[in-house]
């Protein structure tokens, strides 16, 4: 792992000096995750919400583990090598250029894309040091500028617009307002994306327990609680339901999903811890995958 990016180099690359100044949720997942890329600012915030919610840490680290699970499939099932990953924050452990050079060493291209400017620092900064210029990059683009982000994309030259694209959107869309309107957004991806191409996403819902007892209650309500503690951070977030989720893929034929993040396609389930073992739904994050006919 490389050394932390100090807040004087962000500075010098940003031109921003309010750094830490509130909770990043690119660096609260880093430090959840063990990533070195944090402030005492995140630390905090991730300390409150364990304390106040037992599976706070374990929602954020299955969703880490279906990222590395999409690129899999995405290849091994779909043979795509080109992977386009937005709201991707900051670089740690598992990333999906990584992941993809394990899968398919030296043929997988990807394209990070966030909108934090101090993320896309970090993520600049890092894959300088690590990872191969010709097939990573790092982008600082916002998702609901579709038109831009796109172009911005190609200008890299990595990813070819004439080949299967697998679009990932991991813990992305929950960050996003519904007064956004982020259904215009997926409607252009979708619309451009070429043919065969797949979109993933994972997204925090509200369903209740499907077979709720004394030892499920208060879960969902600690959930919106934790949801609630965003509202104080750079970036809020948001429930929605199970259809709302299903509505983003559009007319792309489902292909995968929807599955929760602590159990789609793990190989092994029984490895987990009894709690999300046998009650997959503590997660409260669904994974869906979508392909372009």
């Amino acid at each position: 792992m490389s050394e932390p990016v100090s807040r004087e180099r962000l500075a010098q690359v940003t031109g921003r000096f309010d750094v830490g100044e509130k909770p990043s949720p690119a660096r609260v997942y880093s430090y959840a995750l063990g990533g070195e890329h944090y402030y005492a600012v995140d630390k905090r915030f991730v300390e409150q919400q364990v304390a106040a919610n037992p599976d706070y840490l374990h929602i954020l680290r299955s969703n880490r583990g279906a990222v590395g699970r999409v690129v899999e499939y995405a290849n091994r099932e779909h043979g795509i090598t080109q992977f386009i990953d937005i709201g991707s924050g900051l670089p740690t452990d598992g990333n999906v250029h990584e992941v993809a050079d394990e899968v398919a060493p030296g043929q997988c291209v990807v394209a990070y894309v966030d909108n934090e400017q101090i993320a896309v620092a970090h993520s600049e900064i890092l894959l300088s040091q690590s990872a191969d210029p010709g097939r990573h990059h790092a982008v600082y683009a916002n998702f609901l500028q579709a038109e831009e982000l796109w172009d911005q994309v190609m200008a890299k030259r990595i990813i070819r617009p004439d080949q299967p694209v697998c679009l990932m959107l991991m813990a992305l869309l929950h960050f996003i307002p519904d007064e956004a309107n982020p259904e215009a957004a997926l409607e252009f991806y979708r619309e451009i994306l070429p043919r065969g191409s797949l979109l993933a996403i994972s997204h925090i819902t509200f369903e209740e327990p499907p077979n709720p007892d004394e030892s499920d209650e208060g879960v969902l309500a600690r959930w919106r609680d934790t949801v609630q503690a965003y509202a104080n951070t750079t970036t809020a977030a948001h429930f929605r339901s199970r259809e709302r989720i299903r509505g983003f893929l559009g007319d792309f034929e489902v292909v995968e999903g929807p599955g929760w993040t602590s159990h789609w396609r793990v190989p092994d389930p029984g490895v987990l811890p009894e709690e999300y073992r046998t009650k997959p739904w503590r997660s409260q994050v669904l994974v869906e995958i979508g392909k372009k006919p």
